[in-house]
């Protein structure tokens, strides 16, 4: 097997290294040149789509272009990816559970971290043509429906998996999320307030403040059942297209209580007249999906207790996220729909009443 050189960034790459990551792969081709593009919005991440020319006749199973993964070029983005735990987590996850994962996900070529300078690359395979979906669009009914099938599949796959949580790299977070403290969600908070308030419903604002201040209480740890979470289970997260739906950016991913990805799901999937006529209904079908997949003892009141508490989740990655990501002008627009979506979900299912106090 030939050996990988050291964790590179995506503008070290070589032709020799692309052609030693497809030899550990088993793909018998030499990588002469290759061009590469950006994909995507890059805000925790550099991500780049190689295409590949070889020397010769490449066998079948040699792929035209791949998509690869790195740290950030934003210093900001980047030490946060770092000293967060996120690069680890969606490496981890590559090299650990994607092969048995249930989910639908690339298959990765190269998953490596340096644990000294905690730069990574991730060597992906191409989905194309499915394409990247929109947080500020939604999806349909029927493009959640699939995804939440995808959910099922991945929580019933580590439901209560004593053996995964036993693992030493596994992230266990002791409260309720993990990532965020209070204190980082408390200045996030202030920071959020003086940036966007002029830009939010009064309502909506309300909301968080009521929250951040319960946060330290609401993050309590959660008791069983717990599973592998996503985390950040969203519509720019997959890519649509084929018959199942792809779902990538695994870098907030840990074991958690359950709930969490099908509440940050269903928060921003829709406007939210379409959420509020669908969301019960769709929960109903991903529960009997766990039920069908074998889960036990989980019924559609304690999915609902899950729910309604982990509608505050995105308040808590969207307010956070203005501080510790790179800005842009979309990720502006997006961690305001984030929170707007999030505070008028917890409302509607009169989770704010529910918080601890």
């Amino acid at each position: 097997m030939t050996e990988l050189p050291a964790v590179p960034r995506y503008d070290q790459i070589t032709a020799g290294w692309l052609g030693a990551a497809l030899a550990q792969r088993g793909i018998d081709a030499r990588v002469a040149d290759f061009s590469i593009e950006t994909v995507g919005t890059g805000q925790l991440g550099e991500t780049r789509r190689f295409h590949l020319r070889y020397a010769g006749t490449p066998p079948p199973e040699a792929p035209a272009t791949v998509v690869g993964k790195f740290q950030s070029d934003n210093a900001v983005a980047a030490t946060s990816g770092r000293d967060m735990g996120w690069y680890r987590s969606e490496v981890m996850f590559y090299r650990e559970l994607a092969h048995r994962a249930g989910i639908h996900v690339p298959k990765a070529y190269v998953a490596e971290y340096d644990e000294t300078s905690g730069h990574f690359a991730l060597l992906l395979e191409d989905m194309a043509p499915a394409t990247t979906g929109d947080h500020m669009q939604g999806c349909s009914v029927e493009n959640a429906r699939k995804a939440l099938g995808e959910a099922a599949r991945l929580h019933a796959t580590f439901w209560n998996d004593a053996e995964l949580e036993a693992q030493p790299w596994l992230y266990k977070p002791a409260g309720a999320q993990g990532f965020y403290t209070t204190e980082l969600l408390e200045s996030s908070w202030a920071h959020f307030q003086k940036t966007y308030s002029h830009l939010m419903d009064p309502q909506v604002m309300q909301v968080c403040d009521t929250f951040v201040r319960c946060h330290a209480r609401w993050n309590a740890p959660r008791s069983a059942p717990k599973c592998f979470s996503h985390n950040d289970f969203r519509v720019d997260n997959m890519l649509f297209g084929g018959p199942r739906i792809c779902v990538v950016d695994w870098q907030t991913s840990a074991w958690l209580g359950t709930g969490m990805d099908v509440s940050y799901f269903l928060g921003g999937a829709f406007d939210r007249a379409t959420r509020r006529a669908v969301e019960r209904d769709l929960l109903k079908e991903y529960l009997a999906e766990l039920h069908r997949l074998g889960v036990r003892d989980y019924d559609f009141e304690h999915l609902m207790a899950d729910y309604r508490h982990y509608s505050f989740a995105v308040l808590v990655v969207a307010i956070a996220a203005t501080v510790v990501v790179k800005q842009t002008e979309r990720g502006d627009r997006l961690f305001m729909k984030m929170v707007t979506d999030g505070a008028w979900q917890a409302l509607d299912n009169d989770a704010v009443d529910a918080l601890p106090t």
